[in-house]
């Protein structure tokens, strides 16, 4: 008997993105550079949801926080580049910059409103351009610009 992937239960496959942004399947983890590379491309975000979609099929996606981590930080003379955990290098819109209650800085990294939660290392980057502003809050000093920071 032939594979009939329409009879498939896609659910089955239980892909997810942990925490630290590293993808799994069935709570293993995808170390497999050539797979995630296909995964990160297959991505989509779909109403409140995320997607892996390939073929005409799409596979749910448990995102636990965010589907992409920061793992870098570089600034620029006009901002602030990004390293994200797809390879991709982003600017940072520093007007999506925030920090919540637990001090996890998040930033929107992808036109359809995908978030980057930002590792330890490349937040230890990014606050040497941080400082007090003398109103009780924090301020981003990237590309000549000073940006208020949203905190909690």
């Amino acid at each position: 008997m032939a594979f009939d992937p329409k009879k498939f239960d896609l659910a089955k496959l239980e892909l997810s993105i942990d925490v630290d942004g590293r993808w799994r399947q069935n709570d293993v983890e995808i170390t497999h550079a050539g797979v995630l590379a296909m995964l990160y491309r297959s991505l989509k975000k779909m109403g409140d949801g995320y997607f892996v979609c390939a073929e005409g099929l799409c596979v749910p996606l448990r995102v636990v926080d965010c589907p992409y981590v920061v793992l870098a930080v570089r600034p620029l003379a006009d901002g602030v580049q990004l390293l994200l955990t797809d390879g991709a290098h982003v600017l940072l819109d520093p007007h999506t910059l925030t920090i919540d209650a637990a001090n996890v800085p998040r930033c929107l990294v992808r036109e359809d409103g995908s978030c980057a939660r930002f590792s330890r290392a490349a937040w230890m980057q990014l606050a040497e351009s941080i400082e007090e502003s003398g109103e009780g809050g924090f301020i981003l000093r990237a590309g000549g610009r000073e940006y208020p920071l949203k905190v909690g």
